[in-house]
C-alpha cells in the first residue's frame, strides 16, 4: 500500500518557470567562455587568410600562420567541451549545427595542412586544387559558425546576419595581414568597401535586436556593456576608417596594415565578449 501524501503537491510547470523568471535577476551574469573565444579568434584569422590567399601571391608565412591558427582553434574547441573525452561520441551527431561547425573546422585544418605540404613540395601537383578547397571550406566554416548558435531561447543569436558579418570580418583581417608584405594600390578603397559592408550588417543586427531583444539592445547602447560595444565599434569601424585615408599621405602601407590587423583582431575579441554578454535566455513567459 502506497503511503499517503504528506508533502505539498508539486507546482505546475508554468508556475515553476514563472518563479524562475522572477528570481533570475539574482543569478550570476554570463561570462566569456575563454576556450570558445580562442576558437573564434584563431579560426577567424585562418579563414581570412585562406579566403584572401586566392587574390594575393602564395606566401609560406601566411600559409603556415593559417594552418597553425586552425590547429590552435580546433584544440580550443575540443577543450571547450565539458568532457573532452566524449568528442568522438559527439561528432557523429549529424543533426547538430555545432557539430557541423566542428567538422568543417577539422576539414579546413586538414586542407590547410595539405596545402602547406604541397607548397613545400611534399604533395606536388595539388597546390591549386588545395588552394580553392581551403577557400571554399573557409566560407562554409564561417557560415556554419554563424548558424551554430541559432537557439530559440537566445533571440540575440538567432539571425541570418551573423554569417555575413563573419565573412566580412575575416576578409578584413586577411586583407590586412596580406597587405603587410604585398602592398595594394587600392588599399584605402578596399578598406572602405569592407567597412561599408560591416557597418551595414551591424546596423541590420542592431535592428534585429530592436525587434527581438530590446533588453540586449539597451545593454549595449546605454547599459553596463556600453563601453565594450564602444570599443568594438572603434576597433572595427572608426580606426579602420581613419586608416583608409592613408593612401592620401603615403605610399608605404605596411605599418598601416599592421595597425589594421591589430585593430581587426581586437574587434573579434570585443565581438565575442558582447556575444556572450547577450547570452540571456528568453522564455515564452519572459516580459523582456
Amino acid at each position: 500500500m502506497n503511503p499517503p501524501l504528506t508533502g505539498p503537491l508539486p507546482n505546475l510547470g508554468y508556475l515553476r518557470l514563472l518563479e524562475y523568471q522572477k528570481q533570475r535577476k539574482v543569478y550570476p551574469t554570463y561570462t566569456v567562455d575563454f576556450p570558445l573565444l580562442l576558437f573564434i579568434f584563431f579560426s577567424r584569422i585562418a579563414a581570412g587568410l585562406s579566403i584572401l590567399s586566392v587574390f594575393f601571391p602564395a606566401s609560406i608565412l601566411w600559409m603556415t600562420t593559417a594552418f597553425c591558427c586552425m590547429v590552435f582553434a580546433t584544440g580550443a574547441s575540443i577543450t571547450h567541451l565539458t568532457i573532452p573525452a566524449r568528442f568522438l561520441a559527439m561528432i557523429i551527431n549529424h543533426r547538430s549545427p555545432i557539430v557541423w561547425e566542428i567538422r568543417l573546422a577539422g576539414a579546413l585544418t586538414g586542407s590547410l595542412g595539405a596545402q602547406l605540404l604541397s607548397r613545400l613540395g611534399i604533395l606536388p601537383g595539388f597546390e591549386t586544387l588545395l588552394l580553392w578547397t581551403s577557400f571554399s571550406l573557409s566560407i562554409l566554416f564561417l557560415i556554419a559558425t554563424g548558424w551554430a548558435y541559432r537557439f530559440h531561447t537566445h533571440p540575440a543569436w538567432k539571425t541570418d546576419i551573423l554569417p555575413g558579418y563573419y565573412l566580412a570580418s575575416a576578409s578584413m583581417i586577411g586583407f590586412a595581414l596580406y597587405s603587410m608584405i604585398y602592398p595594394n594600390p587600392f588599399f584605402g578603397i578596399l578598406i572602405l568597401t569592407l567597412l561599408c559592408v560591416e557597418g551595414f550588417l551591424i546596423l541590420l543586427y542592431l535592428n534585429h535586436l530592436r525587434k527581438t531583444s530590446r533588453i540586449s539592445l539597451k545593454r549595449i547602447v546605454s547599459g553596463k556593456d556600453r563601453m565594450v560595444s564602444l570599443a568594438f565599434l572603434v576597433s572595427v569601424l572608426f580606426l579602420p576608417g581613419l586608416l583608409s585615408f592613408a593612401p592620401l599621405f603615403t605610399k608605404n602601407f605596411e605599418l598601416y596594415a599592421v595597425v589594421l590587423a591589430l585593430s581587426s583582431g581586437a574587434g573579434v575579441v570585443f565581438e565575442r565578449i558582447l556575444f556572450f554578454r547577450l547570452e540571456q535566455p528568453t522564455f515564452f513567459l519572459s516580459r523582456g
